[in-house]
């Protein structure tokens, strides 16, 4: 039995799915299974499929990705689950950090930070990641990138995995049910990378912000069943400051501009949020600054006591 299964759908195959796998191949810990979920996809992978034993492909017609995930994790051998997207890379130590953090039993779900790559697999910028339990995540302050995600196969199946039905912001969906019902931990190591290109899906179509309201609105059912306070002040926040469309596309190019230290590109992108979506612009920017804030204090906290020490 494999240490950790890594689920990898795939439906365009090509050159960057063997990226993919040669990324777990090159891992520094190797006890591990891929689990290939080729969902409609017709690339020929016997090259892959053939020349390692720790691999294992499952063919379907074209179900969608939730689904192509959903049998990856069915499939799978560990309890322990590394999903990787077929255009996705991870770097060299993340399955040695991440089964070393889900030693602790507590822990349902890891992500780990993350950097954008290109075509060719060269640097573009820093990811932004951020850690969060479950409140943090309703309140929008918990940001996650699933190729860097690893969780518990147990855990994935009592909340109902991937959820069909949404075409966009599955993955968000899961997380949110895992953190609603287990620990999550968040390493800051840069393990994981996310390749733009032409062909990425995008959560900033006209149905996004549809799909995650609702998304959202389920846990507000949920809190309310529960007579839970916190959880249902925590969801309320996080459904004011759903951006859709053209206005998240801005603000996102906004915060990606500000990791670079483009401050035109900054300034451009939060004028266009702005004009589309004033007020939820302004509670993003404000909510933004806040968290700067605390977090520099904690940081301030920290070294004022090392200090002390």
């Amino acid at each position: 039995m494999p240490e950790v299964s890594v689920v990898i759908p795939s439906f365009r195959g090509g050159r960057f799915l063997r990226e993919s796998v040669a990324s777990v191949q090159s891992q520094t810990f190797e006890d591990w299974e891929i689990v290939i979920v080729l969902d409609g996809c017709e690339d020929d992978i016997s090259d892959i499929e053939h020349n390692d034993g720790r691999i294992r492909v499952i063919r379907q017609g074209r179900r969608g990705v939730s689904i192509a995930r959903n049998v990856g994790v069915r499939n799978a051998r560990s309890d322990l689950v590394a999903f990787l997207d077929d255009d996705d890379r991870m770097l060299p130590d993340r399955l040695r950090v991440q089964v070393d953090a889900m030693s602790h039993q507590k822990w349902g779900l890891c992500h780990t930070q993350f950097r954008f790559i290109d075509e060719n697999g060269e640097f573009i910028g820093p990811g932004n990641s951020k850690d969060a339990q479950y409140q943090g995540f309703l309140r929008g302050d918990g940001v996650f990138f699933l190729s860097s995600v690893m969780a518990r196969k147990s855990a994935i199946q009592d909340v109902g995995g991937f959820n069909p039905l949404l075409s966009v912001g599955e993955d968000i969906d899961l997380v949110y049910r895992i953190a609603r019902e287990f620990s999550v931990v968040f390493i800051p190591e840069i393990l994981a990378e996310y390749r733009r290109h032409g062909k990425n899906v995008w959560l900033d179509g006209p149905s996004e912000g549809r799909e995650i309201k609702l998304i959202l609105t389920e846990h507000l059912w949920a809190s309310e069943a529960k007579d839970n306070t916190q959880d249902l002040q925590a969801v309320r926040v996080g459904l004011e400051t759903v951006m859709t469309g053209r206005a998240k596309s801005a603000m996102l190019r906004a915060i990606e501009a500000r990791s670079r230290r483009d401050f035109k590109g900054l300034l451009s992108g939060l004028a266009q949020a702005f004009i589309l979506s004033p007020i939820v612009s302004l509670k993003v920017v404000i909510r933004a600054i806040r968290r700067e804030v605390v977090g520099s204090r904690s940081v301030g906290d920290q070294v004022h006591q090392s200090d002390k020490g």
